[in-house]
Formats: structure tokens, sequence, C-alpha cells
């Protein structure tokens, strides 16, 4: 399954994606972003287990980001659910 459309940041900068996941289970794929500020930006996923205990295994380390992608993490890569105890 695919979807896209667009997000507004908290700079009011807009964000368009299409993000695609699993037909069964609804597992995410693979997400694609672009701006004219920011570019292009390409996010793939694989070897995802559904029951994660830990959805934020999918938003890197904070080492990984920039100041502003830690800032912006959950615009940029989506906000997890909750923690499955």
């Amino acid at each position: 399954m695919s979807r896209g459309g667009n997000f507004t940041t908290p700079s009011n900068d807009t964000i368009e994606y299409i993000s695609q996941w699993t037909y069964n289970g609804c597992l995410p794929v693979h997400r694609t972003t672009f701006s004219q500020k920011y570019g292009t930006s390409h996010l793939s996923f694989f070897d995802v287990t559904i029951g994660l205990r830990d959805p934020n295994v999918f938003i890197p380390r904070r080492e990984c980001l920039s100041a502003y992608e830690w800032e912006h993490r959950y615009e940029i890569f989506g906000k997890p659910t909750q923690k499955i105890l």
C-alpha cells in the first residue's frame, strides 16, 4: 500500500511525502520526503518485527542526527504510539 500527502513543520515548511507499507500487517517499508528547502530524503525499513516493545527503534539515536533533526524527529520520522510492556 502507498499513501502520499504533505505536512507542515513547526517552522512552517511544507514537506511532501509518500510512504509504503506491506498489505498484510501494515508494516512500514519505505518513506520518501521532499521539500524545496531540504531536498529529498529516503527512509527504508527492513527486518521489521511485529510487536516491538519499543517503537522508538525507528528513530535514529541522538548522536546520529543534527540538533535540528533531533528537535523535529517526530515530524521527520513519525511519532511512535506507545511502548508495549
